[in-house]
């Protein structure tokens, strides 16, 4: 495979953190737990067909293939790995196109009824491998992870690493435009593939991991790479002089401009008070830091508490339980996930300028946790695609609302 012929952009590594943002980096719980209403979109049945999903089915004993969801402006698109195909939904569930491997898929009945109908929709073919990562810009444009075939992958010995992921990219109206490569368009393939992003200026962020690092590449909405940071697993910040153990969870990018979000869980030494010798590690704590990934500096950092369970009277005291981080809306509005005890879902919204912390519940059946993916937009509408024994599940909870003050 072909790279670009100009320079690649220097790697910088992550620059230590500033001293001075220790100050002011506690956050604050305010407010009771309120329960956000769920809504259901539409349900998808499993199969082959254009109108299904094939979540399940994969051959021999391998583990099923990446289901993806994204949304921009109310509508949906799906890449669906098993079933090497990307749709586009309604959020009343109509099929407007679909992208897929005709080798793999039986050709599109209704679409292609559509499509002579001159009604906007298609049907696309393209010899997906197994699409994963999605994500979708303003101008409607899809960014797609795909493996590729094993004549066309390579091996970076010096990170000990396979390079065989591409970010492909689709026109509006379905058509294959090129792939983007590490250093940009038509370049040496990614490693593992964590994450796809849009941003608002129409940018690409591509995430991805190796064995001693995370990689965070930055594309401009022409597939120009503009900036490339490696965030070593032994070079994570440290909130103090601590002998802690950092461990990084998530990376999302700031819808608000160029920066990135990370954050990372600390733990520490625990130490059995009868022998006084170290029995394991314990959760300590958990930061928020952004990065501006043009210099690899960390601007800020936010303290994230864990999430504590309310006490039963006569009951022991339940352990605290780790956010999750789904990722970060505009105006610097981080949200996180944790489960409680009896099952319930929990989402905080933490609002970096105020530092302070909001608590909410949503609806997730149980019989729905057998496949969930979520996707955060950057207006703060929370997206799930959920697979039941029987149908796959779209459902929003409409954050947005709250955050600009509207009702629940």
């Amino acid at each position: 495979m072909t790279s670009l012929k100009s320079p690649r952009t220097k790697v910088r590594a992550a620059a230590i953190l500033p001293s001075v943002l220790a100050l002011g980096a506690c956050s604050r719980f305010s407010g009771s737990v309120r329960e956000v209403r769920r809504e259901s979109l539409f349900s998808l049945g499993y199969g082959t067909l254009e109108d299904q999903l094939d979540l399940f089915r994969v051959e021999g004993m391998a583990p099923p293939a990446k289901t993806r969801i994204a949304m921009q402006d109310g509508i949906f698109f799906l890449a669906n790995g098993n079933g090497a195909k990307v749709l586009t939904l309604s959020s009343f569930g109509d099929l407007l196109s679909m992208v897929y491997n005709p080798d793999r898929n039986p050709a599109p009945i209704v679409l292609a009824q559509s499509e002579s109908q001159a009604s906007g929709r298609f049907a696309r073919p393209y010899p997906f491998l197994s699409p994963g990562e999605i994500a979708v810009d303003s101008r409607k444009h899809v960014y797609v992870e795909d493996r590729l075939p094993p004549d066309r992958r390579a091996f970076d010995t010096a990170a000990n690493t396979s390079l065989e992921y591409v970010v492909l990219r689709f026109s509006t109206d379905g058509k294959f435009i090129d792939f983007l490569g590490q250093e940009g368009i038509g370049g040496t393939p990614f490693p593992v593939i964590s994450g796809i992003y849009a941003t608002a200026q129409d940018d690409c962020v591509v995430l991805c991991l190796t064995r001693e690092a995370w990689l965070v590449y930055w594309f401009d909405a022409r597939g120009i790479l503009t900036s490339t940071v490696k965030i070593r697993r032994d070079s994570l910040p440290l909130p103090d002089d601590r002998n802690l153990v950092p461990s990084l969870e998530r990376i999302y990018p700031d819808p608000d401009g160029n920066g990135i979000f990370l954050k990372v869980d600390y733990y520490a030494e625990s130490i059995d008070p009868a022998t006084k010798t170290r029995s394991g590690i314990v959760y300590d704590r958990a930061f928020v830091y952004r990065m501006d990934p043009r210099t690899a500096a960390y601007t800020d950092r936010w303290e994230i508490l864990p999430y504590e369970p309310p006490r039963v009277r006569g009951e022991d005291e339940a352990p605290p339980r780790i956010w999750e981080f789904l990722g970060a809306a505009r105006g610097r509005n981080l949200f996180f996930t944790t489960t409680g005890e009896d099952g319930k879902t929990f989402v905080a919204v933490y609002n970096g300028p105020a530092k302070s912390m909001k608590r909410y519940s949503i609806t997730i059946e149980p019989e729905e946790l057998q496949y969930t993916t979520l996707y955060l937009s950057p207006g703060g509408i929370l997206c799930a695609l959920m697979g039941t024994r029987f149908e796959a599940r779209v459902v929003w909870w409409r954050f947005d609302r709250i955050l600009s003050g509207g009702a629940l």
